[in-house]
């Protein structure tokens, strides 16, 4: 088998130096061309290669993505493999690739293939395109209030500052007037978060939508309204005591096309603080080019 990896060298720890995961990779009998994700790779993307690995975390994988998805890395469609490396690696946990990097690698051979959907937004001055989730409300506060503290040294460190910053967003936050149709049917009313997802986790590795099928052309929309403040205050504050990813169960709806617009500028399309129209109106829906992921059978 050949493979061409995509590597963010920033990312992780010495483990996951460029020499390192070559090793590894062809330790598994993969043969293996090399290039950084931080600089440009697309030209030199390999046409004969079996599949694409993508080292590194959740905004990696997007950037790599975006890359296939505006035709700037040629036409082919290959398999992408994913080696999580991130903090939250949403992305990965979502198709289940959270284990040892060895048994993630092995899997490769099997080549199991999970379809998986991409969401479009229309009403920015270019359709958007998103992995993860496209949403208002306290996360996007969350990246904003994030970008003003200094960076911890580890990805531990970081997820629980942003658990605890969340935790004060939560309890100060004053909802908001959100118009929301999902294929034809209203849902609006005032709300302190809206997410439009395609994968079980968001944020700092929260599962707010343990019932996603990434493949299953539907999207989720998952709703936190005033009713649930408190308990979702304390569902953060024992995250924050605990490292296990408890799944925490909110009011989703699942739907093709919906139109959302929020009270306030403050939004997000996967790891991108973006600033919305007030009150302007999006339709997202998902794009008709599903990728393909490599996954354990």
């Amino acid at each position: 088998m050949k493979a061409h990896l995509l590597h963010n060298p920033k990312a992780g720890d010495q483990d996951h130096s460029e020499n390192e995961l070559m090793k590894k990779i062809s330790a598994h009998g993969i043969r293996c061309i090399y290039s950084s994700a931080k600089k440009e790779w697309t030209k030199d993307l390999t046409p004969d290669a079996d599949f694409v690995i993508i080292a590194g975390g959740d905004g990696t994988v997007r950037k790599v993505i975006l890359q296939f998805l505006n035709g700037k890395a040629g036409d082919k469609r290959y398999p992408l493999a994913l080696l999580p490396m991130g903090t939250a690696n949403n992305i990965s946990r979502s198709l289940h690739l959270m284990g040892d990097a060895d048994d993630v690698i092995a899997s490769w051979k099997h080549q199991h293939i999970q379809k998986f959907d991409v969401g479009k937004i229309a009403g920015f001055h270019e359709d958007m395109f998103f992995l993860e989730g496209f949403g208002f409300g306290i996360f996007p506060v969350l990246m904003e209030s994030m970008k003003e503290l200094d960076e911890p040294d580890t990805p531990e460190e970081k997820l629980k500052m942003a658990l605890e910053t969340l935790h004060d967003i939560i309890d100060n936050y004053q909802a908001k007037e959100c118009r929301l149709e999902i294929d034809g049917v209203d849902h609006s009313g005032k709300y302190l978060m809206a997410e439009v997802m395609n994968i079980r986790s968001i944020g700092p590795g929260l599962n707010l939508n343990g019932d996603a099928d990434v493949g299953d052309g539907l999207l989720e929309v998952v709703l936190l309204g005033e009713d649930k403040r408190k308990a979702f205050s304390a569902y953060i504050a024992d995250r924050i005591s605990s490292a296990a990813h408890k799944d925490y169960d909110l009011p989703v709806i699942k739907g093709k096309s919906i139109k959302i617009s929020w009270e306030d500028e403050h939004a997000h399309v996967d790891d991108e603080l973006i600033k919305a129209g007030k009150d302007k109106s999006y339709i997202v829906s998902i794009l008709k080019r599903e990728l393909e992921f490599i996954v354990p059978a």
